[in-house]
């Protein structure tokens, strides 16, 4: 049985946020394909390559949200229903790596990041067969789609592990599941073609959402920190810190406008902007936020309480230590109770039934202006893949390390994220390693880093509900294969260990 994608034949005459399939898949991989135009004249000219690489982010943008923050940040155990046991949506207990809550959520489906490297796939076929190119602009498109594709697989490969490897946009052969190994060394080798290609910045409308040499120097120094090459990460790191061109958001009482977007701080975000129709409903946006800002409860999202996702009392505590002092507590959050704002002054945080008090992550809570707040598809805040703020800590990280140990400008880079936060300097004292994954938690929490931040410093045991001692060589922080995609297969797809 094979993969069979047919080509479509006519020009699909829709806006670039319309779905046009140029492939039709029925097995494995199922790569559904926007791009404008199509097969009667598919990609002959720069313009058409500029729309396709749109397409490739228009894709991205429609998978990642859902898929990272509910795997990113709720089955690392950062953020709970109201109730724990009744009046429950899918997501509440995804903490538990039980696999109806997981593959229920869309974790076990991988099909729409295939969707995201066939297109990537096709425009780098293309590229070459296009005669007038501009110089510069032809770079840019194949750094761009070398990008996309390598961040795509690396999403693949740190929630499944072994993901079949498909470099063509057609492949009429069954594609079973290249061990991790070669899938790093592909996503290595569209990195290091990403960076070859791209320029540190382009228009200011481009700035954090389109491709840079700095978000491929961002990503490649994630890819080297979970591959535990944390003397090749630190590098990535200083170059990211060193010669990018970013900042990080001196006002720390605006720091929502890092998820408004386009800030200096931003190295690759995903945007939603109203004006371009690219507002979407997600999970990130309407699980997150209730009243005030969502009316609607038709799918039991925002406008009740009972379904909200956020942090508990007990998970505020841990992040922040009643008493001291962090501006991220009432920056990154919200007081609210049943839609009444919280009082300055009245700092009694509660998380139960009789007060009804809530956290909302604030995060996300920019709103298209003058929207319809009885519809959820009104948000425009943009999702951040990566940041400053997130380098300065993986930086940190990586100096802390055993192998590279240098803990003194480990604690450099932690204090410049804390003073942002007017937070107390670390000095000593606690698991270096520890403070300064916590911090990350603190910063990034929402931005789906937790789960794979747990994953590769190896503390998943420590600081979620996965706690058995074996988690990492069993494949416990793997995510399931939906049984569709293994019968479509023809059992070329077999499932991950941990979960036969």
């Amino acid at each position: 049985m094979n993969i069979l994608i047919k080509r479509k034949s006519k020009i699909l005459l829709v806006v670039l946020m319309a779905f046009a399939l140029l492939f039709s898949c029925k097995k494995i991989l199922n790569p559904d394909v926007i791009d404008i135009p199509t097969e009667g004249n598919a990609i002959t000219s720069a313009a058409d390559v500029e729309k396709a690489i749109s397409a490739a982010y228009s894709f991205l943008r429609y998978v990642v949200p859902d898929k990272v923050f509910l795997m990113g940040d709720m089955r690392a155990d950062a953020f709970s229903s109201y109730s724990q046991s009744s009046n429950t949506k899918i997501e509440t207990t995804i903490a538990t790596n039980t696999i109806a809550p997981l593959t229920n959520n869309g974790g076990g489906n991988w099909n729409d990041f295939y969707k995201v490297i066939a297109q990537c796939n096709l425009i780098l076929e293309k590229i070459p067969q296009i005669s007038t190119y501009d110089e510069a602009t032809k770079k840019r498109h194949i750094g761009e789609a070398s990008f996309i594709r390598g961040l795509t697989y690396f999403y693949l490969t740190r929630f499944w592990g072994d993901v079949p490897l498909n470099l063509k946009s057609i492949n009429l052969d069954n594609i079973p599941r290249a061990p991790k190994a070669d899938v790093f060394k592909q996503i290595n080798a569209d990195l290091d073609v990403a960076i070859a290609n791209l320029q540190l910045s382009y228009a200011a409308d481009d700035i954090a959402v389109r491709a840079t040499k700095g978000a491929a120097w961002a990503i490649k120094a994630h890819v080297m920190g979970w591959m535990q090459d944390y003397s090749s990460c630190e590098k990535l790191c200083d170059s990211v810190i060193t010669r990018g061109p970013y900042t990080l958001v001196a006002d720390t009482n605006n720091l929502v406008s890092i998820f408004i977007g386009k800030t200096k701080e931003g190295i690759f975000e995903l945007n939603f902007d109203a004006n371009a129709r690219e507002v979407q409903k997600n999970r990130v946006y309407n699980r997150t936020l209730g009243r005030p800002w969502y009316k609607d409860q038709s799918d039991g999202g925002g406008g009740t309480e009972k379904f909200i996702l956020s942090p508990t009392t007990a998970q505020m505590n841990q992040m922040f230590i009643p008493g001291t002092k962090d501006a991220r507590r009432f920056t990154w959050f919200v007081k609210e109770a049943y839609g009444k704002p919280f009082q300055v002054g009245k700092d009694i945080f509660n998380n139960d039934a009789t007060s009804g008090s809530r956290y909302y992550l604030g995060k996300y809570r920019t709103l298209q202006l003058k929207g319809d707040t009885s519809s959820q598809n009104i948000n425009e805040s943009n999702i951040i893949i990566t940041r400053l703020s997130d380098i300065l800590l993986l930086r940190a990280e990586a100096l802390a390390s055993n192998s590279v140990n240098r803990p003194a400008e480990a604690i450099t880079l932690l204090n410049r994220v804390r003073a942002r936060a007017y937070a107390k300097p670390y000095t000593s004292g606690g698991d270096l390693q520890d403070t300064i994954l916590l911090e990350r938690k603190k910063e990034l929490i929402g931005e789906g880093q937790y789960f794979f931040d747990l994953v590769r410093t190896r503390k998943l045991a420590k600081y979620s509900k996965i706690t058995a001692a074996n988690w990492y060589e069993t494949g416990a922080w793997l995510l399931p294969i939906d049984q569709t995609i293994i019968a479509k297969s023809n059992f070329v797809i077999t499932q991950n260990d941990f979960w036969k």
